[in-house]
């Protein structure tokens, strides 16, 4: 598989809805040849201990990232 794109969404808590970062990948022919990232305001707001672990982002990473 040359051609693909890859996607990662961290989240603040358990819900799916949660979404406190995304990253995007595009490969092409094996090459990355684009890339995005950005903080996401969760929903419902508030980081649980666990997830912060996982991702090392929390409250005050994302207070004025958009919704």
């Amino acid at each position: 598989m040359k051609d693909f794109a890859a996607i990662d969404f961290e989240t603040a808590n358990e819900c799916s809805s949660s979404v406190c970062s995304v990253g995007v990948v595009i490969v092409r022919d094996g090459q990355v040849v684009d890339s995005f990232y950005s903080l996401i305001h969760p929903e419902p707001e508030y980081y649980q201990w666990f997830c912060m672990q996982v991702h090392g982002l929390c409250a005050e990473d994302t207070e004025d990232a958009p919704v």
